[in-house]
């Protein structure tokens, strides 16, 4: 990607007012990244909320949640809202029961 950070150092000729709205350089390589890595088949996140209980019950029984749901785990791979809901499901889950 050494065509993308050229065009990021390119100096502008005349100063432009900030909006706020900016997507740094950081943010557009991220996005090509995974734009790059899209594949045929994909999950939506409605989808993958669907299964993440599923998902995150296999992961404590000690099963292996990527083999048996590949595409959920492409998904959170490439999605942080899923990643942070399922982190957030199998905390709860690997809590300890207090009575």
């Amino acid at each position: 990607m050494k065509w993308f950070d050229k065009i990021f150092k390119r100096k502008q000729s005349t100063p432009q007012k900030s909006s706020g709205m900016e997507i740094t350089p950081e943010h557009a390589k991220k996005m090509l990244m995974m734009i790059e890595k899209t594949q045929e088949k994909e999950l939506s996140c409605d989808e993958v909320h669907a299964l993440l209980d599923q998902y995150a019950e296999m992961s404590l029984r000690g099963e292996d949640p990527a083999e048996l749901l590949p595409l959920v785990h492409y998904h959170l791979d490439m999605c942080p809202d899923c990643k942070e809901e399922y982190e957030a499901l199998a905390r709860i889950l690997h809590a300890p029961i207090e009575y």
